[in-house]
Formats: C-alpha cells, structure tokens, sequence
C-alpha cells in the first residue's frame, strides 16, 4: 500500500513539475499582424503611407506597441525603411519619404513586423506589399553606413 502511495505521490510531482514548465516557458500571447495593400509603384522624394492592424490572439488591439516596416534590400543595413506605433485601436499609419532603396531594380518588398514585449509574442505580416520607387535627379539613394 505504501508503495502505491508513494508511486502516486510520485506521479503527481512529475505532473506538477512539467505543467509549471510550460506555462513559464511560454513566449507570450499570440499575436497578429496585418500590412493593409497598396499601389506599388511610387515617384522619388514623395510620401508613402504603411497601414494596419496589430491584434492579440482572441482579437483584442494592442495600443503602443512599435512597428517596424522592413524591406528586403541590401540597404539599410538593419532593413527598417520606415517605423511608428499603434493607437488606442491597434491601428498604425506609419509616414515615409521615398528614396532608392535598391538601386539595383529600384524595387523592394517589405513586411510589417512586431518584436514582442513582456506580454505578447513577436509576429510578422503574412502579407508583404512591393515597393517601386521611379527616381528622379534629387531623389535621396539609401546609403549603408
């Protein structure tokens, strides 16, 4: 009797250890992200406007949280063209300049993306939008420094 006792005190350690595991090695609460299309193609040194959505697993806005819009180009180095933060809706309307990007093809693609905090996970735009900037003679190149 003592045995089973012991077997069972056993077996519920073991299930108590694992649970506790697995809910401190969660990495947050899921999130999405969502990157709102637009034209793709757009004349150097004028505005560009990313917009979307930025929501927690069961639909809930995420205020104040930072977006980075990323592009897939060699400059800059880090990728980030362009950043800002939700409002009190979860939305984001983030500003740019157009400038070359690549001067390869003048073309890019770019994601939105959120690095996560304390509370909810990083995610990354399922959608990514093309970017074609026609330069003209004072259009700023994007330079690696």
């Amino acid at each position: 009797m003592k045995n089973y006792i012991l077997a069972g005190f056993t077996i519920l350690l073991v299930i108590l250890f694992v649970n506790t595991e697995s809910i401190f090695s969660q990495e947050g609460i899921g999130t999405n992200l969502t990157l709102i299309p637009m034209k793709p193609t757009f004349n150097g040194d004028q505005p560009i406007v990313f917009t979307g959505k930025l929501t927690g697993q069961g639909g809930h806005t995420i205020t104040n949280a930072e977006i980075l819009i990323k592009s897939d180009g060699s400059c800059p180095a880090d990728g980030v063209i362009a950043s800002g933060f939700t409002d009190k809706k979860g939305k984001y309307r983030i500003y740019s300049i157009t400038k070359v990007w690549d001067a390869s093809d003048n073309l890019i693609r770019v994601q939105a993306h959120f690095a996560g905090n304390e509370i909810y996970s990083p995610t990354i735009s399922e959608r990514s939008q093309i970017i074609i900037v026609y330069p003209t003679s004072t259009t700023e190149k994007c330079v690696n420094e």
